[in-house]
């Protein structure tokens, strides 16, 4: 028997070295392979480079990918530390923080910058009927608004001008890092008024019936807004009050949580189903909540 063992592996090393001698001479991976993965690395970090300008995020893109992919993984074993079922909810929280947070951030950009859009078009429209060309329209834009990103990116363009970059180029540049939808259409305007070689004083009636579309669009986000402040804050408090609520009673009175700890059942089923429930609420409410959206 133990020569037949030994003959056995013989023929399979031969079989093996066989293999190897006929296989091609180089075992690296496919060029178009390690292509398609650069290509998917530099895509992504272009999407984080766009989703971080939009937010306004001071954050490298290298390091928000890394965020992104490291989070599921981090979560995900922490989870497994209950169990299998919890560490597939980890994984899928750790998907999503980091995404709802950027977005979070981009809302409230929005928000800011929609607020400064009225301003700047009183601000730009008063330029222009007073004669003045598109850098002073820049400049006055820059003076009236009171956001600072707002006003560095005006400042921005206005520098790139004089430093002899066409302006269409540096307002569609910057068009590309706002995340206010009112503000977006003032910088479509300008871009379509330089592309066409408009004077300035040809804005006048373009951005003054947009400045009362921009007015009209504020009123009625700030009254979404109003009526759904309300069920944001009870989301919010519900979201916070049961997670801390079954934090409490493990650390006083384990023995009634007992069941859903310490048993198969609790880890396996009544754990996950209940963190499960939790993150489908919370992200039930954000979207319902989001009527200004």
């Amino acid at each position: 028997m133990d020569l037949r063992l030994l003959g056995a592996m013989c023929a399979g090393v031969a079989v093996f070295a066989l293999g190897m001698a006929l296989a091609p001479a180089s075992v690296a991976p496919e060029p178009a392979a390690a292509e398609a993965v650069r290509g998917w690395y530099r895509g992504r970090l272009t999407e984080a480079r766009a989703i971080l300008a939009r937010a306004r995020l001071d954050l490298a893109p290298r390091t928000y990918l890394a965020l992104s992919l490291g989070a599921p993984l981090l979560l995900a074993l922490v989870g497994w530390l209950l169990s299998p079922p919890m560490a597939a909810i980890g994984l899928l929280v750790g998907a999503l923080a980091p995404r709802l947070y950027v977005r979070a951030l981009t809302a409230s950009e929005a928000r800011a910058a929609d607020d400064e859009v009225p301003r700047v078009l009183r601000a730009i429209v008063n330029r222009a009927q007073a004669g003045g060309t598109y850098p002073d329209l820049f400049a006055a834009a820059a003076e009236a608004a009171r956001h600072r990103w707002v006003r560095a990116d005006f400042e921005e363009i206005r520098g790139r001008f004089y430093a002899g970059e066409p302006a269409a180029d540096a307002l569609a540049d910057v068009r590309r890092r706002q995340a206010g939808r009112n503000l977006a259409l003032l910088y479509d305007a300008l871009v379509v008024l330089m592309t066409t070689h408009q004077p300035a004083s040809a804005s006048v009636d373009v951005l003054g019936s947009l400045g009362e579309a921009a007015r009209s669009n504020q009123s009625i986000a700030r009254q979404a807004a109003a009526e759904s402040k309300g069920l944001r804050l009870q989301a919010a408090i519900l979201a916070i009050v049961i997670p801390a609520l079954f934090l409490y009673l493990v650390a006083v009175n384990h023995e009634l949580v007992a069941p859903v700890t310490d048993t198969d059942l609790g880890r396996l089923v009544l754990l996950p189903a209940a963190a499960l429930l939790e993150l489908t609420g919370i992200v039930a409410s954000l979207r319902v909540t989001r009527l200004e959206a």
